[in-house]
């Protein structure tokens, strides 16, 4: 059997007219289906500043596929008949999902069929080349309001407790009532809006996770890396909530042509919105990148062993 390389294969997917016709017809049946979960997905990303990110994870999705092509490039085989049984799950989840009222499950059942087209179309190996792309659109799906909560809350606590101590650290007096910071000034922070951090943690797990399925780096590497998407977020979000600190006790009164630019009624608002788009992405990445080289210089690589020149052990003999 000859081996295709990974354009040809993916140019069979396409090139006879009746297979584009049949990929355009499943598109749409699909894009039909699920208009009321696209347009709720849709509408979540762009109201809520914790699934912003929603945007990117289907573009990165399918980078992910492009740059994986060369697993697909293998001789001469098609699909497998166990899609079908997964396949047969997906409508199962529909009418559970229908039934009980259950928000999010329509849009897991995504994952299901993509996964059950893969296997049907290309086999197991189709699904080995596309599994970190189904993965990821996990993160474009908005977690349960209980779990969103729980997290929500718990990072509140945990960033309002060292934002605390890093305020006192600087020389200002800050006491922490609740979620709120209250300052030396009289001034207070809003820890509801400005300490919950849920948006920049989901956006570095999103990061992390997508990081590990680019590099070639072995498992405990990327295990480590997912795993730190939580102290990144929170390293992050406590500089924000510093600096938002900071401002607030140097700076009281805010420009207002800065707070109507903003869109904004506070100037606590506008330094808030200022240094949250200017500040943790930047520290994020910024820490992500220290770890990955952190964790290639720990271990290095070992060096291929030479072979014993023959001519220098005669001479010794």
């Amino acid at each position: 059997m000859t081996k295709r390389t990974p354009n040809e294969t993916l140019q069979r997917l396409f090139a006879r007219p009746w297979v584009l016709v049949a990929w355009l017809v499943t598109a749409a049946a699909f894009a039909w289906l699920y208009r009321p979960s696209i347009g709720h997905l849709l509408e979540t990303w762009w109201t809520q500043e914790d699934y912003g990110h929603g945007f990117v994870v289907p573009i990165f999705s399918v980078v992910l596929l492009w740059l994986r092509r060369d697993m697909i490039a293998s001789p001469t085989r098609g699909g497998s008949w166990w899609g079908l049984p997964v396949l047969a799950l997906w409508p199962s989840i529909l009418f559970v999902s229908a039934y009980f009222n259950y928000g999010s499950l329509p849009e897991y059942s995504m994952l299901v069929f993509f996964t059950g087209v893969a296997i049907f179309v290309g086999g197991w190996r189709a699904l080995n080349w596309a599994w970190p792309s189904i993965v990821f659109l996990l993160f474009m799906i908005p977690l349960p309001g209980a779990l969103q909560g729980a997290f929500s809350l718990w990072l509140q606590g945990i960033a309002t407790r060292v934002s605390v101590f890093a305020i006192q650290t600087v020389g200002i007096a800050a006491v922490a009532q609740g979620h709120v910071i209250e300052l030396g000034d009289s001034s207070k922070l809003d820890a509801e809006t400005a300490c919950s951090g849920l948006r920049m943690m989901m956006l570095f797990f999103a990061m992390c996770v997508g990081a590990t399925f680019v590099v070639r780096k072995p498992l405990w590497e990327k295990l480590v890396l997912i795993a730190s998407a939580i102290p990144i977020a929170i390293i992050a979000n406590v500089s924000r909530i510093v600096m938002v600190a900071l401002l607030c006790h140097f700076s009281p009164t805010c420009p207002d042509w800065l707070v109507a630019l903003l869109g904004v009624t506070h100037p606590q608002q506008a330094y808030d919105k200022l240094v949250g788009v200017f500040l943790m992405m930047p520290i994020g990445l910024l820490l992500l990148w220290a770890e990955m080289t952190l964790l290639s210089k720990l271990l290095l690589a070992p060096l291929p062993e030479r072979p014993l020149m023959m001519g220098k052990m005669s001479n010794k003999s």
